[in-house]
């Protein structure tokens, strides 16, 4: 139970559809979502692989307990070759389109090949169409969704979208579903685009029925009351991930002006305060009883210029990052990426990075296209439309922070890992997340571990080394055993995969899931991943922050005088390798391999 134990398989090419059964082996071994991504990812894509080229594959993952009751057991994850950073990457959305994906009988998703024109995917059970979707190509997001979902007729349909940054192939475009859920960073909307995908609709047919209806039910409940025991959910409830923002700012971890400092004067007139007078809705994923996430509008705009949000991560780059200090700049510069289908993790880094050049004298305001008697929101949103079209320098600034800094002679200025900009937290303040970022499979990330609230809370010394990659290690584990699941991290506490999450499905596939068998999950998951990427070069080289976050100490805040040298990196570094059973250069060993079960199911490459 739990499992469909099917795969469909999408070419492109030729407008076909075939299903496939899924091993017993491999689900026992991945479970699903991120981690039957992933392994499918390693065992059909050479990594070497243009991620803009047909040869690439999109692999779409709903979780072991999507469909079912389990509370916020509303993500979906999409796993390919990343066309921002060369290597691998995984992303997933809440909403309401990984349970419907579920329930159309599959628990997993390949696309492949290119489509000759653009197209939408209509899935009804085993039933696809192809439909011609030339007369959306152009569209935003919310145009897209709005006329297709008025073409196929029925509101039970749930879509998945780009927009036009996906088209042009901006490499940070985003996958879109349900409006404002986003399959966010490392470029997923532009391999689409690559792939002339416009549109995924999907429709259950099934329904998921779980082994142990009695048991299952005992462990909603307990999952439930553990939720509303947790003393962050009310915070979550009421705020949302913006609530953050004033504590993260006292903490002295908000990037402010291209990650050079963490004090904002403006903070008072941006701050969750602010934004929470307005919140015109509370909105929900699918099963959820938190609902973080909140309606805004753009008041410069219709009425169908509203937005989910802003968000933590958005309200930080798009604002403390780049010096804006109006909340209708932060709602506009938000609205602009999510109908352009851009990630503002990314799209904040770039702006906030050539913002800080053109301060710097390093480029000109005529080369961007800007003007000093601008606001600085206007300057923003500016560059945002330009990078969505591509116009000017703004085709630049759609590679990426990395690619665009080192074309425009400022690389060190660029805030990433591996090609993936970094989120709203300056590891100089934490070395828990600089370890968290300098170790993410897919680059710089927030996602795989976060330390910091530990740091901050006393439960780790929050300026030591000491502990820092045990926590990491173990966390990272967690929150991929978890994404495998499809359960959102709000509810159950960031990263912990809680005595809840086993026993749910336990009860719903009726095999016994522990911790420590959920765990070892995580593990072949990133030791997997880890063996993709050092195909592509990817060792203890890559591995490090940018040297200005080494070098240049924090000038400001709780953090003053805090950097991470290269040899503190190097002590982190050496201490997770050994966690992790790699070598010194951080890759799986052949013991390693064999260890975790992975030898029967794909080789380990030669270094």
């Amino acid at each position: 139970m739990t499992w469909f134990r099917r795969l469909l398989r999408i070419d492109l090419t030729r407008q076909q559809a075939t299903v496939e059964e899924i091993p017993t082996a491999f689900i026992e071994a991945f479970v699903g979502g991120k981690g039957l991504g992933t392994y499918y990812l390693y065992r059909e894509i050479d990594p070497r692989v243009d991620p803009l080229g047909t040869e690439n594959k999109v692999f779409i993952a709903p979780g072991a307990l999507n469909g079912t009751l389990t509370p916020a057991a509303s993500r979906y994850e999409m796993v390919t070759g990343s066309p921002l950073t060369g290597l691998y990457l995984d992303c997933n959305a809440g909403g309401h389109f990984g349970p419907e994906l579920k329930l159309t009988g599959h628990d997993l998703l390949i696309l492949e090949g290119q489509s000759p024109q653009p197209v939408a995917l209509v899935i009804e059970g085993d039933v696809v169409q192809f439909r011609p979707a030339s007369h959306l190509w152009g569209r935003s997001i919310y145009e897209t969704e709005t006329a297709l979902r008025a073409e196929l007729g029925d509101p039970r349909f749930r879509i998945a979208s780009i927009g036009p940054a996906g088209e042009r192939l901006v490499k940070f475009a985003c996958v879109s579903n349900d409006y404002s859920r986003q399959i966010g960073r490392g470029g997923l909307g532009a391999v689409f685009g690559a792939k002339r995908v416009k549109a995924i609709a999907v429709r259950g047919t099934r329904t998921l029925p779980v082994a142990d209806p009695d048991a299952f039910m005992d462990a909603v409940d307990a999952a439930l009351r553990h939720i509303f025991e947790n003393p962050w959910v009310p915070h979550k409830r009421e705020h949302g991930t913006i609530g953050s923002l004033d504590d993260n700012h006292t903490l002295g971890i908000v990037p402010v002006y291209n990650f050079t400092r963490s004090v904002f004067e403006g903070i008072d007139r941006v701050d969750s305060t602010v934004f929470g007078k307005l919140v015109e809705a509370r909105l929900a994923c699918a099963v959820c009883p938190v609902a973080c996430s909140k309606g805004t509008r753009w008041r410069g705009g219709s009425e169908s210029d509203g937005i989910e949000g802003p968000e933590y991560e958005t309200a930080a780059l798009l604002g403390l990052n780049c010096l804006v200090d109006d909340p209708q700049d932060i709602i506009h510069a938000n609205l602009l990426c999510n109908q352009a289908g851009m990630d503002t993790i990314s799209a904040g880094v770039v702006v906030g990075m050539v913002l800080a050049a053109v301060d710097e004298s390093l480029i000109s305001w005529d080369e961007l296209g800007l003007s000093l008697d601008m606001s600085r929101g206007e300057m923003v949103t500016r560059l945002l439309e330009r990078i969505a079209r591509r116009e000017g320098v703004g085709d630049l600034l759609a590679e990426g922070a990395r690619a665009a800094g080192e074309a425009l002679g400022f690389p060190d200025l660029a805030p990433q890992v591996k090609g993936l900009e970094f989120p709203a937290y300056d590891p100089r303040v934490s070395p828990g997340m600089a370890l968290a970022y300098m170790t993410s499979d897919r680059g710089a990330c927030h996602l795989r571990s976060y330390p910091f609230g530990r740091e901050v809370s006393g439960v780790l010394p929050w300026f030591s080394l000491e502990q820092k990659a045990e926590f990491v290690k173990r966390q990272q584990d967690e929150k991929a055993a978890q994404e495998c699941l499809g359960v959102c991290q709000f509810p159950y506490g960031i990263g912990l995969l809680t005595d809840d999450l086993p026993n749910l499905l336990s009860a719903a596939s009726g095999e016994e899931w522990s911790y420590e068998r959920l765990c070892a999950v995580g593990e072949r998951i990133w030791n997997l991943s880890r063996a993709f990427n050092a195909q592509l070069g990817v060792d203890r080289r890559a591995d490090y922050l940018p040297r200005r976050f080494s070098e240049v100490p924090m000038p400001d805040g709780m953090g003053a005088g805090q950097a991470l040298s290269r040899a503190d990196q190097d002590w982190l570094l050496d201490r997770y390798y050994c966690l992790r059973g790699w070598d010194d250069r951080g890759l799986p060993t052949p013991e390693t391999w064999e260890q975790l079960g992975l030898a029967g199911f794909a080789p380990l490459p030669t270094h």
